[in-house]
């Protein structure tokens, strides 16, 4: 059975309080949160410091840090070195909040066609060490399908993405809205890596731009891609990823998660 999580990634550091007023309304105990860490602000840590004892009451997920993280970075750079110490930091919040998974991006940075093919061995050499050091802490990594082509961020096309996920051992998280923005066959992503997804990114947008709007707000059919996942990937979490412009709606995201709900227990039926 599929898990609602929550992602953190609705607030800024100073407003990390407001995710349990959210979760309060959304009154369901199996809804889980899914941390957006944050790393270099001091804000986040002391906040999120403060507040462990009321996360340990919910299932958690981990987003892997994005801020100030390069995981193109070759070894021995500036940029590798921080974003190997802020996705050990991390793991060490994984064990101590049993955390199902941390999510991977294999870049955020702008992707320059000539240096394509260099970016993609050096984050997968840093994929296999961050691997081997998950497995050393009892943590599991999911890879996810990062930026979108309007941003100039987008490494992997659709048959890339699949053929790469298919040769790693790693699970996969696929985040439909970066996949509508690049025009991506949702449905058949789906089909294809319906063994290796163990969670998804909902969020809706308007087929170009990275927008992180509720899953109605778009031009992304969200029914067919639920009746998707609840076809093929009944285990998989579902992750509701919105931006800090619907931070305000706690109605509408309480609503969304019942809607979420409705769609994956009938087609999982």
């Amino acid at each position: 059975m599929s898990r609602i999580y929550i992602s953190t990634n609705l607030y800024s550091p100073s407003q990390m309080h407001r995710i349990f007023t959210l979760m309060e309304q959304i009154g369901d105990r199996t809804v889980g949160i899914e941390l957006f860490p944050e790393w270099q602000s001091e804000v986040f840590c002391r906040e999120l410091e403060g507040y462990m004892p009321q996360f340990s009451h919910y299932p958690i997920s981990l987003h892997g840090p994005y801020y100030c993280t390069e995981h193109s970075a070759a070894a021995g750079t500036p940029d590798y070195e921080r974003s190997m110490a802020y996705f050990r930091r991390t793991f060490g919040l994984s064990e101590r909040l049993s955390s199902r998974y941390i999510v991977f991006h294999h870049n955020n940075c702008r992707v320059e066609p000539q240096k394509r093919q260099e970016m993609i061995d050096t984050a997968a050499q840093n994929l296999a060490q961050l691997r081997y050091e998950a497995r050393l802490c009892g943590a599991r990594l999911a890879v996810e399908n990062a930026g979108v082509l309007a941003s100039g961020n987008m490494l992997f096309d659709e048959t890339q993405f699949i053929d790469m996920a298919a040769a790693i051992p790693d699970g996969i998280l696929l985040d439909v809205g970066h996949a509508h923005a690049n025009g991506w066959d949702i449905p058949r992503v789906i089909r294809k890596l319906a063994d290796k997804i163990i969670a998804y990114h909902l969020h809706n947008n308007d087929g170009r731009e990275d927008q992180h709007n509720r899953i109605h707000d778009g031009t992304l059919d969200m029914a067919q891609v639920l009746t998707c996942c609840g076809q093929f990937t009944p285990q998989a979490d579902l992750v509701i990823e919105y931006g800090k412009q619907c931070a305000g709606d706690i109605a509408g995201i309480a609503a969304d998660v019942s809607y979420i709900r409705s769609i994956i227990d009938r087609s999982a039926a």
